[in-house]
């Protein structure tokens, strides 16, 4: 797996390239970057790694990570909430909900305050609003594309590297979530854990 900062490096690339596509293409500017904001969104906030309770991306959250629990234990990793677009809108879906339950009890306290906010305006309006929300949901589409792309590709290419190759990258990468202040016991795969409590195995000559 890339990581955070393969990730983080791949949905820049995204951003920057989608911001050059869009301008050359005459979007306006509003598009542009509600598209790039569901495109930070989606790396920062809404990862498709929320499915792993102990990754940097649900570490971000804080102690609001517990609203995630739930979803880390009925989604397993890079099963079908990986693939882009689905896991995009369900995961959008469920900040919803967690909004939701934050939100409303705020606003049945200040409806019993005689505060209250109505919205003005008309049908247009309403699908005026739900094209900004269809750009953000595109921009998360795009970083949730890129983060598939890396994971599948970077699997694929470890399964091609000899064994002592890929041991030797599993303690790099754990050195470096160590060193990035992140590190959790649960990312090390079977590859380093059996490189750490594996013996080479000795002929009984050997120790004669």
């Amino acid at each position: 797996m890339p990581g955070f900062v393969g990730h983080t490096i791949g949905n820049t690339v995204v951003l920057v390239g989608t911001t050059a596509v869009m301008a050359s293409q005459g979007w306006s500017l509003a598009d542009i970057a509600v598209v790039d904001a569901g495109i930070v969104i989606a790396n920062f906030v809404l990862s498709p790694d929320l499915d792993l309770f102990n990754s940097k991306s649900m570490e971000d959250w804080g102690w609001m990570r517990i609203f995630w629990w739930p979803y880390a234990k009925m989604v397993k990793h890079r099963d079908l909430m990986h693939v882009p677009g689905i896991g995009t809108l369900v995961r959008w879906l469920y900040m919803a909900v967690v909004l939701s339950i934050v939100i409303v009890p705020i606003a049945i306290i200040l409806r019993r305050m005689n505060f209250s906010m109505t919205f003005q305006g008309d049908a247009e309006d309403i699908l005026w609003y739900l094209g900004y929300v269809a750009d953000l949901l595109v921009g998360a589409a795009l970083a949730d594309t890129m983060h598939y792309v890396l994971d599948v590709t970077t699997t694929r290419l470890k399964r091609l590297m000899p064994r002592r190759y890929r041991d030797r990258y599993e303690r790099y990468a754990q050195r470096h979530r160590e060193h990035e202040g992140f590190y959790h016991p649960s990312y090390r795969n079977g590859y380093a854990q059996r490189s750490v409590h594996e013996e080479k195995p000795t002929l009984q000559g050997d120790h004669e």
